[in-house]
Parts: structure tokens; C-alpha cells; sequence
């Protein structure tokens, strides 16, 4: 991937959630992708592995569907 490319996944993960690093290393817990530092404000996603961050927001994607389709069929029918 190009480095715009890059770029655009950092921003989508920066909008998934915030970096959670454990304040010594600038790696974010949640999605495994770098942080801009210890304290982790931004996400910044290497050219390498721009692929693997995408496809953890597609999956997380997945998981957010599955749950509302649990919801939806915990709910009792009126």
C-alpha cells in the first residue's frame, strides 16, 4: 500500500478508538498497530502492515454485525 493509503487506515483506526499503549511502548493494545508514541494519541500504520490493520477493522466490522443480529433476535417480537 501507498503511503496515503497508510495514512487512511491510521485515520480509521484513530476513529475506531483511541490507541492504548501501556504508557513505555508505542504499540496500541486493542488493534496491535504502532502509536505515535508511549502516550499513543494517533495510530500510525507502517506501509507493511497497512493490510493487517484494515483487515482487523473489517473484521472488527464483522463482530459489531454479528452482535446487533444477537440483539435483534434477543429481542422479544410485539
Amino acid at each position: 500500500m501507498t503511503s496515503t493509503e497508510c495514512v487512511q487506515v491510521a485515520a480509521q483506526l484513530d476513529e475506531h478508538h483511541a490507541p492504548e499503549t501501556n504508557g513505555r511502548i508505542a504499540v496500541c493494545r486493542k488493534c496491535g498497530a504502532r502509536a505515535d508514541g508511549p502516550s499513543g494519541l494517533h495510530h500510525v500504520v507502517q506501509t507493511g502492515r497497512a493490510g493487517r490493520s484494515s483487515e482487523w477493522l473489517v473484521a472488527q466490522s464483522r463482530l459489531r454485525d454479528i452482535e446487533y443480529s444477537q440483539a435483534l433476535r434477543a429481542k422479544p417480537l410485539p
